[in-house]
């Protein structure tokens, strides 16, 4: 019965992948299988991260103010355009907080925005599992994938006729830090920007 079940399955799948219907099917299957494992493998460390910050007293994310000094004062020639954003949300079960600048070089903008997730796990998990799946797309409009800078795995999303980019990275199971900037036609300026703030203090928060 066993045999049955098993060439049913092989004579689907094999009917499946022999149409363009069927490849884009199991495309998508594959990929909510893998983002599916990683949530669970991300979401179980840092389920333990957190237990440790935990038991030091750390359960709630930190204020927004806090977060806002490590936003750069200026970064590749931007300076500062306005006064930086944030806040603070705490309520049963969740914490999180998020600080964010608008900077600005002549015509051209770019945002940074850093989040802490520290009480709220689940939605920092959910984030990073798409990141950590190998899942990347390309079309004439926009070109998405993980990336991984050497300080944490992260995505970067190309939107090539809006001429926009943006990268977003996940550290110490906790922290997402963000950069998005005008008239780019690839991500390396915006990838530059991440690396080239103080991440190691943050992550070591």
């Amino acid at each position: 019965m066993q045999i049955l079940r098993l060439s049913a399955g092989l004579m689907l799948a094999v009917a499946l992948l022999t149409s363009c219907e069927g490849i884009q099917k199991a495309k998508e299957a594959a990929n909510a299988v893998s983002v599916a494992k990683n949530y669970a493998m991300n979401l179980g460390e840092g389920q333990k991260k957190m237990e440790e910050r935990r038991a030091k007293g750390d359960t709630l994310a930190l204020p927004y103010a806090d977060l806002q000094k490590y936003l750069p004062a200026s970064v590749g020639g931007y300076e500062k355009d306005g006064e930086p954003e944030g806040q603070t949300m705490n309520m049963p079960g969740a914490s999180y907080s998020v600080a964010a600048q608008n900077y600005k070089k002549g015509e051209q903008t770019l945002k940074i925005s850093i989040t802490d997730y520290n009480g709220a796990q689940a939605l920092y998990g959910m984030a990073t599992a798409m990141m950590s799946s190998g899942f990347s797309s390309e079309n004439a409009d926009e070109k998405i994938g993980g990336i991984d800078l050497g300080v944490g795995k992260g995505w970067e999303d190309i939107k090539k006729k809006d001429k926009t980019a943006s990268v977003v990275v996940g550290l110490s199971d906790r922290f997402f830090v963000q950069a998005e900037a005008s008239n780019q036609e690839n991500a390396d300026f915006v990838k530059d920007v991440v690396k080239s703030m103080e991440l190691s203090k943050l992550a070591s928060l």
